[in-house]
């Protein structure tokens, strides 16, 4: 009887144990896709001038500007990039 009360622990840890990775698994991929859209929308909220946005007061705009050197590129890509359509598509295949 404790055999079979031992084995069928065992298989319920185990499943269990299967369960939890599998979910870790899922939530980090979860919170870096919400890290990738936070980042996007404070690039939006600094730079949002590029849309049409209001933009924030000069000094914290040039304070930020060395950490948003990769949102300024890509801002400034889609700018180039506006008015042609190859190249819009392009872009979103990220061949460029």
């Amino acid at each position: 009887m404790k055999k079979f009360t031992r084995k069928i622990k065992d298989k319920l840890v185990k499943g269990w144990n299967y369960y939890d990775a599998m979910a870790r698994s899922t939530m980090v991929d979860k919170i870096e896709y919400e890290l990738g859209e936070m980042e996007n929308m404070f690039g939006l909220i600094v730079l949002g001038s590029f849309i049409g946005l209001p933009s924030p007061p000069m000094n914290l705009t040039l304070d930020l500007l060395p950490e948003m050197e990769k949102h300024f590129v890509l801002m400034l890509n889609k700018v180039d990039t506006a008015e042609s359509p190859m190249s819009d598509l392009l872009s979103a295949f990220d061949v460029i």
